[in-house]
């Protein structure tokens, strides 16, 4: 049985603004430096940011807050049930389209074979040698 909603549920925007890096940029940064060695100086002129946000970016790492995937920008559970609603009706809108395309295709091939022996009966070049063996 299928739900039907009207209207998607709204996303919630996250506080803030969104982020000029991913946080697995950030975190290969703050890696780079604790674990490589990597100056704040080097890190910076290399990947073409501020000494500021390594150093930023260094303090969460260290303390364990900054991660490799993004957790502050998720998108609610209605949604997302909402998201693979959808899909999965377009899925089924596609899968009855090909269905039907299919048993089209399968009439045209049937059709184009009745016809094949229809014209068998007729001569040809094509089937001429057929006939002139059979009549020796």
């Amino acid at each position: 049985m299928e739900v039907f909603r009207k209207y998607a549920p709204k996303e919630k925007k996250p506080h803030g603004r969104q982020p000029k890096w991913t946080s697995e940029f950030m975190w290969m940064v703050a890696q780079k430096v604790v674990e490589e060695g990597m100056t704040y100086r080097e890190a910076s002129k290399t990947f073409n940011i501020s000494s500021g946000s390594v150093s930023a970016w260094v303090r969460k790492f260290r303390k364990g807050t900054l991660s490799a995937t993004d957790t502050k920008h998720e998108v609610s559970d209605g949604l997302k049930i909402y998201r693979l609603e959808e899909q999965v009706k377009e899925l089924k809108t596609e899968i009855g389209d090909l269905f039907l395309q299919n048993q089209m295709l399968k009439k045209a091939l049937y059709h184009s074979q009745q016809k094949k022996k229809d014209n068998l009966s007729v001569i040809t070049s094509e089937n001429l040698d057929q006939y002139q063996k059979a009549a020796k």
